[in-house]
């Protein structure tokens, strides 16, 4: 009888840990950011999430959108084979807000996705709309050019906010393209 009385008290202990883990995911899933911060950065947009919003899955950490290529694409943490197979890759060393924040991705290619395809056809001005659980910034190309495939300076941390694509060149295995573009106030 007594035995039974503790496995009714354990029972009941798993079930609360149980709630409690479910409670905890739903909590950070739809909290509701607070808003009315008094920024004079009119060129960040904060986005307020709601139930009704599009959840983003734990591993997406943002969109990037440009609309002179027709891309929008999800962005997901890494360079790795892996993550270029199927999505935009964040390199991990760089920034996701404030500062540089890299990207890589595929042009070309059978089995893997090739968001970057027409980054070739950008031109100085271009817009360019990073998305992510921070808010949007919307920057403007300002740089294009094959660099080394060697050279890291592109993606190192910066103090004014850019964002750097990079991707391979057809034909050039020792060459990247490099697109770049700067916060704009537009």
């Amino acid at each position: 009888m007594k035995t039974k009385k503790v496995l009714k008290y354990i029972l009941i202990i798993v079930i609360m840990v149980i709630l409690l883990f479910v409670a905890n995911i739903l909590v950070k899933t739809f909290t509701i950011k607070d808003t009315n911060t008094n920024s004079n950065d009119t060129n960040t947009v904060i986005k307020e999430n709601t139930i009704e919003d599009d959840l983003i899955p734990n591993d997406v950490i943002g969109t990037l959108e440009i609309p002179k290529i027709n891309l929008k694409a999800q962005i997901k943490e890494g360079v790795d084979l892996d993550t270029l197979k199927t999505d935009i890759g964040h390199f991990p060393n760089s920034s996701i807000w404030n500062g540089n924040i890299a990207l890589a991705s595929h042009n070309r290619g059978s089995n893997v996705a090739h968001y970057f395809q027409d980054i070739n056809k950008l031109e100085k001005g271009d817009l360019i709309i990073y998305k992510s659980e921070m808010g949007e910034r919307r920057y403007k190309v300002t740089d294009i050019q094959e660099i080394e495939s060697t050279d890291w300076s592109k993606i190192e941390d910066t103090k004014e906010n850019k964002i750097t694509l990079i991707t391979c060149v057809a034909n050039k295995p020792e060459l990247r393209l490099c697109v770049q573009g700067e916060e704009t106030k537009e």
